[in-house]
């Protein structure tokens, strides 16, 4: 969010890092020295505790009680030094809200609804991230007595809930296991699906729950959805290299490579010099330590949490093989809304988009070869499922009105489609136009073929192919490296040697 896109309150005052004892009264009674305050302050709570979660706002009657207010920031507060910020809110007015304990706000609903449901109410869907049902619930709102829902969740709390539904709506049907499961599930079943819901990340109820999903939240550094599979973080980092760990904060969290590999160094020097953090707030400040001052107006540990959460959910994995399995589970002419809220969610799914994204009849290279071959040539390409992206949609004025916390949200959808995959078309044409970028693309998509034949075990021919050896003077060969992957090693390689120079 840019700063043009901000609007800044005279009169409200945002505070952060608030002692989870902190209660409306006691901080009306600590800002009142400031001025006169309007109303009761509010605070973020924990759903399950009721607790404050660290954040709070304050709303004085004028502009000279909130700047009195925000020279406190540092101050000492029930043993904590709070953050104190003018409210903010973006252009235009729409103020968000605190949510209220215990319940859940689905995203994006109103057009979920619009452009996956209503165009056929006697269909089947599936939710692949149930959560707490809200999309769920909205979804058999709209689903006529003729349709049919599927749900899948790890989370044993998110299929407790399911079952409750499943019992009160025949047309609800709860399946525990990951969404990336799905063709197998409704292979089984004998169902044409046609449309599927994929909200990617963390829902409220785990980020205000108490497995650390948060770094302000008090409780055991856990971070998984599934408690019955994998390892806590509190374990995880018992054994990680600080190499794997600090590429796991850069590829996740997206953290800076210098701070990755301070934190990485470090979390390796605590634990054999002492004892890993096993709670939330405990391992939070340790991070906060060693990374120092955080620009953004968040915790300093925030990236971190993401990108550990990220790795032992293996979100980025699921979220590949579950759009895969749901081009295999639509019916031609089926949907796949999904949600992101970070942008290398957003990468992934362009990413897997583009590798099997179907030609529009507009498509400039189709055009070509309709009119460059002979007649029926182009209707003979091998045809098959693939994607078609319809526009993204973002939350309403309203929406966000009512649930800040949608702001970051965009509904992706993808209509399957049969037809020639533009994929196809430019092994087809790049030869023939005997372009050197044309020929280099070409190339790279033989190689991903080569590559997806290697890992299948087809063969060690196919492997050494996959190297693409070129030869050097003398008979020698090489491999062919781009300037990426030299500046890959480069930068490795001097990662490692300053490791080896502190050792």
């Amino acid at each position: 969010m840019s700063g043009a896109d901000l609007v800044f309150s005279d009169i409200e005052i945002c505070l952060k890092y608030l002692p989870a004892e902190t209660t409306e009264e006691a901080l009306k009674e600590f800002f009142s020295a400031s001025g006169a305050i309007n109303g009761m302050p509010s605070l973020m709570r924990n759903p399950s505790t009721g607790k404050c979660k660290g954040m709070g706002w304050v709303n004085f009657m004028t502009p000279e009680g909130a700047t009195a207010a925000i020279a406190l920031h540092g101050c000492r507060f029930m043993g904590r030094n709070l953050d104190i910020t003018r409210g903010r809110s973006r252009a235009g007015q729409i103020k968000g809200t605190v949510q209220a304990i215990g319940t859940h706000s689905p995203a994006l609903l109103e057009e979920v609804l619009t452009r996956l449901v209503l165009p056929n109410p006697d269909g089947v869907y599936i939710d692949g991230t149930f959560g707490r049902g809200g999309h769920s619930r909205g979804i058999l709102s709209k689903l006529s007595k003729k349709g049919a829902l599927h749900a899948f969740d790890m989370d044993d709390v998110a299929v407790a809930v399911g079952r409750q539904l499943e019992k009160a709506d025949p047309r609800f049907h709860m399946h525990k296991g990951k969404f990336a499961s799905m063709y197998k599930v409704m292979k089984e079943l004998g169902v044409e699906v046609n449309g599927i819901l994929l909200d990617i990340g963390i829902s409220s109820p785990q980020l205000d729950g108490d497995r650390g999903f948060r770094p302000e939240m008090e409780g055991p550094l856990d971070l998984r959805y599934d408690l019955t599979s994998g390892v806590p973080a509190h374990e995880f980092l018992q054994t990680v290299s600080a190499e794997d760990l600090e590429t796991i904060l850069i590829k996740y969290g997206g953290e800076d490579a210098t701070v990755a590999q301070r934190i990485a160094d470090m979390v390796v020097f605590q634990r054999e010099t002492g004892v890993i953090p096993s709670r939330t707030t405990d391992f939070a400040e340790f991070v906060r330590k060693v990374k120092g001052k955080e620009y953004q107006a968040m915790h300093p540990a925030k990236l971190t949490f993401q990108a550990l959460r990220i790795h032992l959910n293996e979100e980025f994995e699921q979220l590949e093989k579950g759009m895969r399995a749901a081009l295999k589970t639509l019916a031609v002419g089926g949907k796949l809304g999904i949600i992101t809220w970070k942008h290398s969610e957003c990468e992934l799914v362009i990413k897997e988009f583009h590798a099997r994204e179907a030609c529009s009849a507009e498509y400039p290279l189709l055009q070509w070869h309709k009119e460059t071959m002979p007649p029926g040539q182009t209707e003979a390409l091998p045809k098959g499922g693939g994607w078609y992206m319809e526009n993204v949609s973002r939350p309403s004025a309203k929406e966000l009105s009512e649930n800040s916390r949608s702001r970051s949200a965009l509904l992706h959808v993808l209509n399957k489609k049969r037809g020639v995959l533009v994929s196809t078309l430019e092994e087809e044409c790049y030869p023939l136009l005997r372009l050197g970028r044309g020929q280099a693309a070409a190339g790279s998509a033989k190689k991903g073929k080569k590559k997806k034949e290697a890992e299948k075990g087809e063969g060690d021919e196919a492997k050494e192919e996959l190297a693409s050896p070129v030869k050097e003077e003398g008979g020698k060969q090489k491999e062919k490296k781009s300037k990426n992957e030299k500046r890959g090693e480069e930068e490795e390689g001097g990662a490692k040697k300053k490791r080896k120079q502190k050792a």
